[in-house]
């Protein structure tokens, strides 16, 4: 008798670690998807406003070097947005950035760095491009709740700078992308305000 009741224990325990096992690996599948989608989604409020581009480069001399591949000219601009920010130089980080805005989405960067060439383009009131940055950091970093309250900090930014169009769009990717956001409501009620702006259209217009 007690050999059986010793089976069972040790079935019960097996069941049990197996059902733990099962649950880690889903939870980590669950939260390697959510990092994929991270990376991506904002990308969607940019679609509104015209994608800023660089010059093109010109054109290589005969016997030049041919221009840099893309995954090249990706790790050329990172490794020089780092540089400038170490050297105290966002505005030359977010032109960096600007460069190769179009492949934003492909851009390695550490969350630190992401959060940095944030602060670089919100000091110089590109609040579309300073979100996605400022995002991208708090997300890849693991704290949702962070991404969000960028969302909403640079939405505000945008809307006391007069850029009502631009808080619109970021309030309304915050409750597109985080419906249950503790900051919903605050969202919405700046939303009304600054549409209350745009129905006026430009001051002394």
């Amino acid at each position: 008798m007690k050999i059986v009741f010793a089976l069972v224990l040790l079935l019960v325990a097996a069941g049990g670690i197996t059902l733990v096992v099962l649950a880690i690996r889903k939870y980590s599948a669950r939260k390697l998807f959510e990092r994929e989608r991270e990376a991506s989604f904002v990308a969607e409020m940019l679609r509104a406003k015209p994608a800023q581009r660089a010059a093109p480069a010109a054109a290589p001399e005969a016997g030049g070097k041919a221009p840099a591949q893309p995954d090249d000219s990706l790790a050329v601009a990172a490794g020089s947005i780092r540089d400038a920010l170490a050297a105290g130089r966002g505005a030359d980080a977010a032109k960096a950035f600007i460069a190769v805005l179009a492949e934003r989405t492909k851009l390695s960067l550490e969350p630190p760095a992401w959060e940095g060439l944030g602060r670089a383009l919100l000091a110089q009131g590109s609040y579309l491009e300073a979100a996605w940055a400022l995002h991208a950091g708090a997300a890849f970093a693991g704290d949702l709740v962070a991404a969000q309250k960028r969302l909403v900090e640079v939405a505000a930014r945008a809307g006391d700078a007069g850029q009502p169009q631009h808080a619109l769009k970021l309030y309304g990717t915050l409750l597109a992308k985080y419906p249950q956001s503790q900051y919903a409501d605050f969202a919405r009620a700046n939303m009304k305000s600054e549409e209350r702006k745009l129905s006026k259209g430009p001051a002394g217009g």
